[in-house]
């Protein structure tokens, strides 16, 4: 059993039945759901992740389909999928280049979401940058405008009460800026609900959301 939170933990049988989904992603080479089930069961529990085989083939599948993006200069899903390879492998992830120009087409896509005032795909794309490279991340300079605007986000995900969605962007915004994330409330009961949310995933096993779910908690959390 792993503790996430607060009355909030992932049970063996919870374990198990996501290794297995791991399993199934592998065989179907589903890559992208494998790299991103995989770094999410890594953040739950990093020290149990290190008994999960990852073979030789689901590595090269995984590289494979992020040399496409590079290739094809998609800088947003490049971005996407190495900050998941990293969290999956940190040793193998160091030899993956990522020179001057690449960074810089990740840098265009945040400035494009500021001028568009679309601060979801901000933040997500900013968290990723973070995992990807955080020492070339520190020279960002990020606007106020776009902290407030993430944070709008956030509210407005709270009084929608979306759950799920509520829970992605405030792990994302823990990431970015932990120090500023220290001011963001998150009160008793969006706890009960981000906690509800986890149950009524696990109650339909739906083993990719619980997942993502749970390692946003411990991301929060942590």
């Amino acid at each position: 059993m792993t503790l996430i939170g607060p009355n909030m933990e992932v049970t063996e049988a919870d374990w198990h039945s996501m290794a297995a989904e791991l399993s199934n992603y592998s065989r179907g080479r589903f890559w992208r759901d494998y790299t991103w089930h995989a770094s999410r069961m890594a953040v739950i529990d990093p020290e149990r992740f290190t008994s999960i085989f990852i073979s030789p083939d689901d590595w090269v599948g995984m590289l494979r389909e992020l040399e496409n993006y590079r290739r094809q200069e998609i800088w947003d899903a490049f971005a996407a999928r190495l900050a998941r390879m990293k969290l999956i492998d940190p040793e193998n992830s160091k030899d993956i280049d990522i020179n001057e120009r690449h960074w810089q087409g990740m840098v265009d896509i945040l400035k494009r979401c500021i001028m568009q005032n679309n601060w979801i795909i901000f933040a997500a794309h900013a968290h990723h940058m973070k995992l990807v490279d955080p020492n070339r991340f520190t020279n960002i300079s990020l606007e106020q405008k776009a902290w407030d605007g993430m944070i709008g986000k956030l509210e407005e995900f709270r009084q929608q009460d979306i759950r799920g969605k509520f829970t992605k962007h405030a792990s994302y915004l823990k990431i970015i800026d932990p120090k500023k994330f220290k001011q963001v409330r998150i009160s008793a009961h969006d706890w009960e609900e981000i906690a509800a949310e986890l149950q009524a995933k696990r109650d339909k096993n739906y083993w990719a959301a619980f997942a993502a779910q749970a390692s946003r908690i411990k991301t929060l959390l942590s």
